[in-house]
């Protein structure tokens, strides 16, 4: 039985479509367990307490020992629905003024350094002032987890930075935060207008002394952070807000 020429071609012609078409091998990246996670995380990084936040900040991870370009971290005074993608594998980071990898060797061209914890997959880089201390960087970084399952929608997150126990009453109820401890307080009690009347007080010397007091509104499907911290200007412990108006994508 004879076959038009055009039929032999057309034939010919899907032949390479099908090889295209195959599975691709997977790669030492892809993961191999249902449900598990590639290495990296999102993160949004935050300035807080700065007179000058850097201006440019290059992510590097130190399991690479320089062999893989940073990865641009915006730096911002406010937290949003933006996001930075870091393809990392290790747990410590280096923070650079530069992309190339030869400058987390560079003390000149490193402004922080910081570790992440176990199963990070989404956080906040909070960038602080630095200690101070020879040698070291100019630049501190708090890492915080803000997963769901660690600060869920509708909650707010203390974190007491400053060297004093601190104590928070929310409609009289009270919390209790240790120096350089964080704490997150889930669906915060509130009076009838949906808001929590807020009084702070300060461990100092034997005593509590009030540090502040305001109106705290419920945070409803957004979170809010509650920063501790001394004030050098004011020789005083004092409290600052911070809404996270998009919630953690993970």
């Amino acid at each position: 039985m004879k076959y038009p020429k055009i039929l032999f071609a057309l034939l010919a012609c899907g032949l390479p479509l099908v090889a295209q078409e195959a599975p691709a091998p997977a790669t030492a990246d892809t993961p191999t367990t249902p449900g598990e996670k590639p290495p990296g995380g999102n993160v949004r990084g935050l300035a807080f307490q700065l007179d000058s936040p850097p201006p440019e900040v290059f992510v590097h991870d130190a399991a690479t020992d320089g062999s893989v370009p940073g990865v641009k971290l915006d730096v911002k005074n406010y937290l949003n629905h933006e996001f930075s993608a870091l393809p990392i594998k290790g747990k410590s980071l280096v923070f650079a003024t530069t992309p190339d990898p030869a400058g987390i060797k560079d003390p000149k061209k490193v402004v922080a350094k910081a570790k992440l914890p176990d199963n990070f997959h989404s956080g906040i880089l909070m960038f602080l002032p630095g200690t101070g201390k020879p040698g070291a960087p100019p630049f501190q970084v708090k890492v915080i987890d803000d997963a769901k399952r660690k600060f869920p929608p509708g909650s707010v997150m203390v974190l007491n930075l400053s060297p004093l126990g601190v104590k928070i009453e929310l409609e009289k109820k009270p919390f209790l935060f240790k120096s350089g401890e964080t704490k997150v307080i889930e669906d915060p009690p509130v009076g009838a207008n949906h808001s929590s009347g807020m009084v702070a007080y300060s461990f100092n010397k034997g005593e509590w002394k009030r540090i502040a007091a305001t109106i705290w509104a419920h945070p409803g499907s957004k979170r809010v952070l509650q920063v501790l911290f001394y004030n050098p200007k004011s020789k005083q412990v004092e409290l600052r807000g911070i809404r996270d108006v998009s919630g953690s994508n993970e």
